[in-house]
């Protein structure tokens, strides 16, 4: 093959690849920082696919939004799946028990994730981390999704020990993530119909199905 052909072929390949990674099922990331969301709006007026929710940080902060992104949500009709953020300053248990308090009573049909952002300079405690994915693959009968930037994912995550786990990489912009990945939170100024203020954007990686993150 000679290089104008070599050329063509690569130009009409970068439609389809592009197309893939755009045409990839889209879903967003609510927290109290959208305020009240109109759910029946978002669900009627956007191509959205799933939701993720805040739920808590740490022992102590729920999120003052969670229970009602959450009924709200699931009886929009989307598939639902709520995020705890790692506390460093709390034990496993006690993590995972103010979790279970935040969505007791509602049914999630993705499996739950857990954002680590370490308070530099300070290390993370893994054995910690690791006794909190403990306690959620256990209530839920599925591991939970690591949920980080690349550089956490890098230092504390791409063990062998950990690919089992699927990951949502939060990499704001337009650069694709240079890690594996499930889910890439490509852009926190996300604007959707329904929500007044900019939302956290999810793409799933186009060899994955929605079905992979579903719980058992």
């Amino acid at each position: 093959m000679n290089m104008r052909k070599i050329i063509l072929t690569l130009l009409l390949a970068l439609p389809f690849v592009a197309a893939a990674q755009t045409t990839a099922p889209l879903g967003i990331f609510v927290s109290q920082n959208q305020g009240t969301i109109d759910w029946p709006a978002v669900h009627e007026q956007n191509d959205l696919d799933y939701v993720y929710v805040m739920a808590t940080t740490g022992a102590t902060i729920t999120d003052s939004r969670c229970a009602t992104n959450l009924s709200q949500a699931v009886k929009a009709g989307f598939p639902v799946g709520a995020v705890m953020r790692y506390d460093r300053h709390h034990s496993a248990q006690s993590q995972f028990d103010a979790f279970q308090a935040a969505v007791k009573g509602f049914t999630m049909a993705l499996a739950p994730a857990v954002y680590v952002v370490p308070d530099n300079p300070y290390d993370l405690n893994i054995k910690r981390i690791d006794k909190l994915f403990e306690l959620l693959e256990q209530r839920y009968g599925v591991k939970p999704i690591i949920m980080a930037t690349q550089e956490t994912y890098l230092k504390y995550f791409s063990l062998e020990r950990y690919a089992a786990y699927h990951v949502i990489i939060v990499s704001n912009g337009l650069k694709f993530p240079s890690t594996r990945y499930t889910l890439w939170q490509y852009t926190d100024k996300e604007q959707v119909a329904g929500i007044m203020e900019y939302v956290p954007g999810l793409k799933l990686h186009p060899t994955y199905a929605l079905g992979n993150l579903k719980r058992k």
